[in-house]
């Protein structure tokens, strides 16, 4: 069914509605997980959902297996992303092909991120240059099959500096004459500006649905890293509201339901009825919001229905709803809610991922703003940022400063360092003086305060762990002492290195004896305490402490396939909580972005230049190393090995 025929019949019952976006993790166990996720949301009755998809094509597989499976398993009405640029006519038709084929028949149209340099960017296929062509090809090839949709941009596109809020509504004119059906806009937090916005598009000529675009703020590290790279305004009162709880995850995941529910709330109040949520793949915080504005019963409530409710519930109709005159019983669906996935899992048990190192098996797994591989940020600046470099010694240059706080970013960064690299400055400078250019890291930490202004994550009243890690690009005269000396050095180190062309070498066998020797070894070493001599002496209970726990937790199972937990937390009345994984299924999807970052930078500059031919050799030839000390009591340790 067309998503604008789903909205009329919205309309005409005086109900309002909302969507879902999801992208397509890294992984295939997120992938996988993922599928599970969208059947629970399923029960919170979205109008339609979305499907991203990555620059150029590179999530071909993974967006359209995620829309069939929506669309044809859940029976969600499913929206697939589609864009054009760096796409040949070929690879967009067999996307389209593949949408029919499962029976979707809502696309929405995007020009997409130029994947590299825009000054010496050219499109692949001269038939798509801009969304409208896009728009006009499925026309021409599908007539009135698709729903199609496109993008609308309340406070200006990120490349349209130069052009007034006009002639942006024009451009998007244009696309709905030439066939689009419905827009959806980029998220916003400045809900009058919002509105002013959708009045001058009413006043332009423009009836179709527009659906405001709405994205809760999941921690503070990345609402700021998706506002500054789409050049989102932030109210004066939002910066405010977080600026004291920044540093306490719990409270800003909070904030950002208040705050989405109150924006869908003011959003209602002015006459606008759909609302667009990009999810980022998590489940509460969409639930928290659902029920703050009354979209939806709170789970108690619908569990307590769910005894007496019959098997089938046919979830388009309303419920009874409370006796309070303010309640909106008129549009209240029912919720069985079942906040269990098929591994036992919560749904809040990847609440706090942490960057590309989160749990490879989360349905968040993967490029939260939706950017992928790229510099995430415009040509002119990097070049201001990045000069022009011509020898390895400029690159080591470039890593310095930016360590030091004198360049605010690097083609691997989404911003400048982050407080805990105060703790190892020193360190990194030595490896980037040296030629080993850090790309991440943290310091090793042994039970801090959650509120630590430093490494402090998730509630108060916690405490937090890591272990030490470094990753870093070698080149290739260094690749096999650094090797030997990670194999040799220390029973603590594990490692994973590979190079561009899909090498691999770790010291991460899955031998099931040497696992278990460590899980004995790491038990000892949370229960033990160092006597005079620096041994380790043996507490008296027998019992594994909470410090351990991530270790175990699972059995030897979790340790033989892989996965190391390098950073957890201990919080009140909660389960341990792991949001940093490193595993090699992670390492691998993470080893193609930074190799392809090298890519894209490369192509910041002319084809044969010096810079050019510098950046595609290192490319190349160099080797990215994941190193890990897993005595997290030993702040040094890494940086001996290291640095030896």
């Amino acid at each position: 069914m067309k998503i604008v025929d789903k909205i009329a019949q919205k309309s005409a019952e005086g109900k309002p509605f909302y969507s879902f976006e999801y992208f397509p993790p890294k992984t295939t166990q997120g992938l996988s997980n993922l599928f599970d996720r969208i059947g629970r949301m399923q029960t919170l009755s979205p109008t339609f959902v979305t499907c991203t998809w990555g620059a150029g094509g590179s999530t071909f597989d993974k967006t359209t297996e995620l829309s069939a499976v929506a669309q044809t398993v859940h029976g969600l009405e499913t929206c697939m992303h589609l864009t054009c640029t760096n796409m040949d006519r070929g690879k967009v038709d067999d996307a389209l092909a593949e949408a029919k084929k499962a029976g979707i028949q809502n696309i929405l149209a995007l020009r997409g991120d130029p994947p590299r340099g825009q000054e010496y960017w050219t499109q692949i296929d001269d038939t798509f240059v801009h969304a409208i062509d896009l728009v006009r090809y499925i026309r021409q090839q599908y007539g009135d099959y698709f729903c199609i949709g496109v993008a609308g941009y309340p406070e200006g596109h990120m490349d349209s500096t130069d052009i007034t809020s006009d002639q942006e509504i024009g451009y998007l004119k244009e696309k709905i004459e030439a066939g689009a059906d419905f827009v959806l806009t980029q998220l916003f937090y400045d809900v009058e500006g919002f509105l002013a916005w959708e009045k001058q598009c009413r006043a332009l000529g423009i009836t179709c649905p527009i659906i405001p675009g709405i994205m809760p703020i999941q921690s503070h590290n990345g609402f700021r890293r998706i506002t500054n790279l789409a050049k989102i305004r932030v109210p004066a009162a939002v910066a405010a509201a977080l600026e004291p709880i920044q540093s306490d995850d719990q409270k800003v995941k909070d904030y950002g339901v208040e705050l989405a529910a109150k924006m869908i709330q003011q959003l209602l109040d002015a006459k606008i009825t759909g609302f667009h949520i990009c999810t980022l793949n998590l489940e509460k915080s969409v639930r928290l919001i659902l029920e703050r504005v009354g979209f939806v019963q709170p789970a108690i409530q619908a569990r307590k229905l769910q005894l007496n409710a019959p098997t089938h519930v046919n979830t388009d109709e309303g419920i009874p709803g409370p006796t309070d005159a303010t309640a909106k019983d008129s549009y209240l669906n029912p919720l069985t809610w079942n906040p269990i996935d098929a591994q036992g899992l919560s749904e809040s048990w990847d609440d706090f991922p942490n960057g590309r190192w989160g749990d490879a098996r989360s349905p968040a797994f993967g490029d939260l703003d939706g950017y992928g591989a790229s510099l995430k940020v415009e040509p002119r600046k990097a070049l201001e940022m990045w000069k022009r470099p011509t020898g390895a010694e400029d690159i080591s240059n470039l890593f310095v400063e930016f360590i030091q706080g004198k360049v605010p970013l690097l083609p691997w960064s989404e911003g400048s360092p982050l407080p805990e690299t105060e703790a190892i400055q020193s360190r990194l400078v030595s490896c980037n003086e040296r030629g080993l250019w850090t790309v991440g890291s943290q310091p090793a930490v042994n039970g801090k305060p959650s509120t630590d202004p430093l490494v402090g994550w998730g509630p108060k009243g916690g405490y937090v762990y890591q272990k030490a890690f470094v990753e870093l690009f070698v080149g290739p005269n260094e690749v096999a002492v650094m090797v030997q000396k990670l194999r040799t050095s220390s029973p603590w180190i594990t490692f994973f290195a590979a190079s561009r062309d899909g090498d691999v070498v770790t010291n991460v066998t899955g031998d099931v004896l040497e696992e278990q020797r460590k899980i004995a070894e790491l038990k000892k070493v949370c229960n033990g305490t160092p006597s005079s001599s620096g041994s380790l002496k043996m507490t008296s209970s027998e019992e594994t402490p909470v410090c351990a726990a991530p270790f175990i937790k699972g059995g030897e199972d979790a340790l033989v396939e892989g996965s190391n937990a390098v950073t957890w937390g201990v919080f009140p009345g909660k389960e341990i909580i792991q949001p940093t994984v490193i595993e090699k299924v992670s390492f691998l999807a993470w080893r193609d972005e930074a190799f392809e970052i090298w890519r894209e930078w490369e192509h910041l500059y002319p084809k044969g230049s010096a810079s050019q031919k510098l950046l595609h050799q290192i490319g190349h030839d160099y080797w990215l190393f994941n190193v890990v000390h897993n005595d997290f009591r030993d702040e040094n340790g890494i940086w001996d090995i290291v640095l030896a």
